[in-house]
């Protein structure tokens, strides 16, 4: 008879936060180079057999482990139009014994303060089987 499996661990963290960068804003790169700030609330969860005396979730297999933020986009630059709109970014990844795979999606609606409108989105997708082989691709439409 085998011994019961254990129950499993799971961790759950909330987060609220505003960061500013510089960056091209993509499918748009005639535009330049822009003053980008992000106003960000996100929630990540975790799904492990068990947890690490070090606290590592990761080598407790299987283990999923998904987020979710959204929020909202301002990009401003000096001599061009102003650029608002929100943003959705979702990753799922999974750990097991024969292989990984993960997925995260980013997506954005603006517009400009000339009326012009700015969508994309990217999709990413890794797999890493048994072996160590590693595919993956990433995607961006405009």
């Amino acid at each position: 008879m085998s011994a019961p499996a254990s129950p499993p661990v799971t961790f759950t963290e909330t987060e609220k936060f505003t960061e500013t960068f510089q960056e091209v804003v993509p499918c748009r790169d005639d535009l330049g180079l822009y003053t980008i700030t992000v106003t960000v609330q996100g929630v990540f969860h975790v799904t492990a057999a068990g947890i690490e005396e070090d606290g590592d979730f990761h080598s407790a297999l299987p283990l999923r482990d998904d987020g979710n933020r959204d929020g909202r986009c301002c990009a401003e630059r000096r001599d061009g139009p102003d650029v608002h709109g929100r943003f959705v970014n979702r990753m799922v990844e999974t750990e097991l014994i024969t292989h990984s795979t993960g997925t995260l999606t980013f997506s954005v609606r603006a517009m400009g303060s000339d009326g012009s409108r700015i969508s994309f989105h990217l999709v990413s997708h890794y797999t890493i089987n048994a072996l160590g082989v590693e595919f993956g691709f990433e995607k961006l439409s405009c």
